[in-house]
């Protein structure tokens, strides 16, 4: 991050801690949750400051900015007070204060603290007619579709749980963790609740000069991704993706390549069509530049972009908020986002989890939202709600 005397400056101290896990880190609530069990990252912060610079006086936190933007564009960064990470052999505690001393201070008053038996109970999902709803909005999507509006659409819809008690979200982050060790599992705490997911869609990863993006769109029951390989509807929908992305990232690369065809991502609960783009920035980009031009891509939003955001502003009927946003971290010349997806909005004993589909020519209501069926199990069973 470039030195800025009109910013926030702070000091920061690290040092090596003994945590049993990072979700353990207190006694306060966590303000933000990153990791991907797979490759070994888990950051846990507390606490939240305005962004600004950091000089470390000991040690030094991979990233120490958190946040991104909603579905429609809002930006959320922090700088927290505690940030605790591991490193591959060991893990870390550092503190970020306005000096040395708060620093040391505010790291002697880290603790343990367990996931709580909030004694939620077993959810239940509100029984409604929404699927009625969901019917009309794909049949007025596709018909947007064959006036030439847009050749593709992503429609999103809610599903309500009730629980008995409250719930602890250090309880679902743990949970998501070990259903999907290869998702970007995050926790981002908002004024109206507690946003997480574990998203299998990676927006951009940016470091020293080089990125790579995720094109994720066609999806099938877990163990079944061959077969979208040789489903029409599915692979129009993942090149729709994968060319807009192409088109929007030489703008800003020196070069960049993409397999000539995609492969499939295997998830707990479904199968993907993937393609992952990478590149070279062009030495005058700043990787958040190219973070902002992508989102929303085809996979969230539809194509053409435009269009089919004020067709979703129009008729979808709720704010999705972060839902298909962007969010991660970030720390000097890297940035890594994932898209939210996957995700669920926890306030006290209740969860709104979202889920969504592509809609192009030969899409059916009925199919999408089978589709969206199947994404939801990545949430509910990680909250343990009844079917």
């Amino acid at each position: 991050m470039r030195n800025d005397p009109t910013r926030a400056q702070y000091v920061g101290i690290a040092q090596p801690a003994k945590l049993g896990a990072l979700l353990r880190v207190g006694p306060e609530p966590l303000s933000f949750y990153w990791s991907q069990p797979s490759i070994g990252l888990h950051v846990a912060a507390i606490g939240r400051q305005a962004v600004g610079d950091v000089k470390w006086i000991d040690g030094a936190a991979p990233a120490w900015c958190f946040g991104g933007w909603t579905f429609d564009g809002r930006e959320d960064w922090f700088v927290p007070e505690v940030v605790a990470w591991w490193d591959g052999r060991e893990s870390w505690l550092a503190a970020i204060a306005s000096d040395a001393q708060s620093a040391r201070n505010r790291l002697n008053e880290v603790k343990e603290t367990p996931p709580s038996p909030s004694g939620r109970g077993v959810g239940v999902r509100e029984r409604d007619l929404r699927q009625d709803a969901w019917n009309k909005l794909i049949t007025a999507g596709l018909a947007e579709i064959d006036r030439g509006t847009f050749e593709k659409v992503v429609c999103a819809r809610t599903i309500e749980v009730q629980f008995p008690g409250v719930i602890d979200e250090r309880t679902v982050l743990k949970s998501l963790e070990a259903r999907h060790p290869k998702c970007w599992t995050f926790m981002f705490r908002q004024p109206n609740g507690v946003f997480l997911g574990s998203s299998p869609e990676l927006l951009l990863d940016a470091s020293d000069g080089v990125w790579r993006v995720d094109a994720l769109a066609g999806t099938a029951a877990a163990g079944k991704g061959e077969a979208l390989l040789s489903d029409d509807k599915e692979r129009r929908e993942h090149q729709a993706v994968v060319s807009w992305i192409s088109s929007v990232v030489d703008s800003y690369s020196i070069e960049f390549s993409a397999p000539s065809t995609p492969g499939i991502k295997q998830l707990a609960n479904v199968d993907h069509l993937h393609t992952e783009l990478s590149g070279r920035l062009k030495s005058d980009c700043d990787p958040l530049d190219l973070a902002r031009a992508l989102h929303p891509t085809p996979a969230v939003a539809g194509n053409p972009q435009k269009e089919a955001v004020a067709w979703l502003r129009a008729n979808e009927g709720f704010d999705r908020g972060w839902y298909t946003g962007a969010i991660g971290a970030r720390g000097p010349g890297k940035v890594t986002l994932a898209v939210g997806l996957r995700s669920a909005l926890l306030r006290g004993s209740k969860a709104t989890v979202y889920v969504g589909a592509g809609v192009v020519k030969g899409s059916t209501p009925e199919r999408e939202w089978i589709e969206t069926e199947r994404k939801a199990t990545a949430l509910l069973d990680a909250l343990g709600v009844s079917s």
